[in-house]
């Protein structure tokens, strides 16, 4: 058995489509973290997954927020399927059950925890050396500690100890359990980049409740990867935390093997990150059952990287999805929805349904795709059918003129440019007439409009013909020899942007780091405070530890507004 978990900045933004993303993590549990999808923004090609069996865990709040899922392989298929931690979210019998100790917790705050997305959990049957077990996927996006809103480092907390009680919960009822995903706290010093910037390092609240989920393992610095054996056996009272982070348990001391990287810094590319994505295991499965867990700098997509776990037992599928399936959902199983459904505001999915299982893609390209315009095959039948009956029309009604081209219509500059194509049209139409000489002679070319092409247009068998009566009244006359006009408008454009160029001389050059001598980069202050909205330049390289020459220097100027 195979999991993984993979914080993904965003389900739609996998281009080359969900399922080859899916396929490339090869395992048999899928567990990706801030999905950024709300229940109305749930298209059918991520939900739908060939192969898969999903599980999703949407934002009530915010759109474009949080949001867990989990996908399971067809032979991976859980008996048992849950949303949240408190419970408060299950309307089904086919829960997971076990919520653990809520005392001090409010109802208002049960609400307010399950409210952003934050879990899904999943219950499977597992052979475990000939015998059957049950183990508990519990998928987590834990929550940020924003300095800038204090009331968030609360929520934090609150979330770590609601997850700590349901995690312990049900492994006291005789479950495995694994704890995967993005915690949002880096454990030890050796886990972040830089801890030494940090005040305090470890007497960050996170740390503390790591220090306390999880056993000790204060022997790990000097211990070698094959001494792992022994770590479940510690019996510290102050580190007596049932659960066990499984890369560290193969992977004791290896640095620099981060799982989060700052885009806006460009801190991958120097490795300058953090470790915050884990995959914890108690500790009898850790121990007996686990074989190797190791994380996936290498793959590309998000500011996270995949991390993935092994272990020696072998799933045993249910035969149907539990009823949190997405499967089941109305607007994928093609059952009929109440009238309460139609009466709100809602996304334009119903309209594309019927076309779902002809756009291949990723998600993204199928939201560019709209349904197809039958313009082009109206204008078709429109034209077959204007000829067939133009001779019989009834007096006294005029008959509609059906434009014969499929094209779209062009923009507003189109309307003042040489229609050459026109000019083809009509040369293939007027080859040769009866006396054999060309139709169109001379330097000058005559254009017929759509609407008197096919006013022309007979089904008595006669050659096709542009009519000559009509050109001095709809046809436009195009020399064949535009060119000086086309050198005279090319130097009226470059005369232009000489004089432009000499009246805006836009931002000045930015100037050179002192370091390494190259452009620096702007940058503008989002943080409020006095200096919002100023700007600044700094080094363009990417961010990363002083020591390394490589990385950015501590260039730093402010915008000159008076130049």
């Amino acid at each position: 058995m195979k999991v993984v978990t993979w914080n993904i900045n965003g389900i739609r933004a996998f281009r080359g489509g969900i399922k080859k993303a899916l396929d490339s993590l090869d395992a048999d549990v899928i567990c990706i973290q801030e999905t950024k999808v709300t229940r109305d923004l749930l298209d059918e090609r991520i939900a739908i997954v060939d192969g898969y069996n999903s599980y999703f865990s949407y934002s009530r709040g915010r759109s474009g927020y949080s949001g867990v899922a989990t996908y399971c392989k067809d032979s991976a298929t859980p008996f048992a399927a849950e949303e949240g931690l408190t419970g408060l979210l299950t309307n089904h019998k086919s829960a997971v059950g076990c919520y653990g100790d809520h005392s001090e917790f409010s109802s208002e705050d049960l609400q307010l925890l399950d409210n952003e997305g934050r879990a899904v959990i999943t219950q499977h049957r597992v052979n475990c050396q000939d015998k059957e077990k049950t183990l508990t996927v519990i998928n987590v996006y834990c929550p940020r500690a924003d300095p800038e809103k204090p009331e968030r480092k609360q929520f934090k907390l609150q979330f770590y100890n609601l997850l700590q009680s349901r995690a312990e919960a049900v492994l006291k009822n005789g479950s495995h359990v694994i704890v995967l995903g993005d915690i949002n706290t880096s454990h030890r010093q050796i886990d972040h980049c830089d801890p030494s910037e940090i005040d305090d390092f470890d007497e960050n609240p996170g740390r503390k409740w790591l220090n306390g989920f999880l056993h000790s393992d204060e022997k790990e610095e000097g211990s070698d990867e094959e001494e792992h054996d022994e770590e479940c056996e510690v019996t510290d009272p102050l580190h007596s935390g049932k659960f066990v982070d499984t890369f560290r348990f193969f992977h004791p001391t290896r640095i620099s093997a981060f799982t989060c990287w700052s885009t806006l810094t460009g801190a991958r590319q120097t490795n300058y990150g953090t470790r915050i994505d884990y995959i914890f295991a108690d500790c009898q499965l850790a121990k007996e059952q686990f074989v190797a867990a190791d994380i996936m700098p290498e793959v590309e997509g998000s500011d996270h990287c995949p991390v993935w776990g092994q272990l020696s037992c072998s799933l045993i599928p249910s035969p149907k999805p539990p009823p949190l399936c997405t499967r089941y959902l109305p607007e994928f199983a093609g059952k009929q929805q109440k009238l309460s459904r139609f009466l709100v505001k809602v996304d334009q999915r119903s309209a594309q349904s019927e076309q779902k299982s002809d756009l291949p893609g990723s998600q993204e390209e199928g939201e560019r795709r709209e349904n197809l315009n039958p313009s082009g095959a109206a204008n078709f039948s429109g034209k077959k059918r204007l000829l067939a009956s133009d001779s019989v029309a009834p007096k006294g009604k005029k008959t509609k003129t059906v434009n014969a081209s499929s094209k779209p219509q062009g923009n507003l500059l189109s309307f003042f440019k040489p229609k050459l194509t026109n000019v083809n049209q009509c040369e293939e139409t007027l080859k040769l007439d009866e006396g054999g000489k060309p139709s169109i002679t001379g330097d000058v070319v005559s254009v017929t409009d759509t609407k008197s092409e096919d006013s022309e247009l007979t089904s008595n068998g006669s050659s096709q013909r542009c009519s000559t009566a009509e050109t001095d009244q709809q046809m436009k006359t195009i020399h064949s020899t535009p060119q000086p006009t086309v050198r005279q408008s090319d130097a009226k454009k470059g005369t232009s942007s000489v004089f432009w160029k000499s009246v805006l001389h836009g931002p000045p050059a930015p100037p050179c780091c002192k370091v390494h001598g190259e452009p620096c980069v702007l940058r503008t202050v989002k943080k409020e405070g006095p200096n919002m909205g100023k700007q600044f330049f700094v080094c363009a390289r990417p961010q990363g530890h002083a020591s390394n020459p490589e990385a950015r220097c501590n260039f730093f100027a402010w915008v000159d507004r008076a130049k």
